[in-house]
């Protein structure tokens, strides 16, 4: 035989358990909102720090090929430099 005493406990304590699960889904939900909202920001930075350095990487790219057109013979001469260097530590 059940009692009304332990049917009421039991169902006072699934609508407390049902009402801690609720909360915890709303949490969850605003959780992923926010993490959704986050990673859009960090996509939308990484994307514009990407479009700067490609602009400075053109730009330092322009720098170099006006350089060697202004300076030949001196470009050619670095070139050989760094060249010998490098087969010299390639070989070790």
């Amino acid at each position: 035989m059940s009692t009304g005493r332990g049917d009421q406990s039991r169902n006072d304590a699934t609508a407390m358990a049902r009402e801690h699960f609720d909360k915890l889904v709303d949490e969850v939900g605003k959780m992923q909102s926010e993490l959704s909202a986050m990673g859009a920001k960090v996509s939308k930075l990484a994307s514009e720090s990407l479009s700067h350095a490609r602009a400075g990487a053109a730009e330092g790219v322009h720098e170099a090929e006006e350089a060697v057109r202004r300076n030949p013979l001196a470009a050619l001469a670095i070139a050989v430099g760094l060249g010998l260097l490098l087969g010299a530590f390639m070989r070790r």
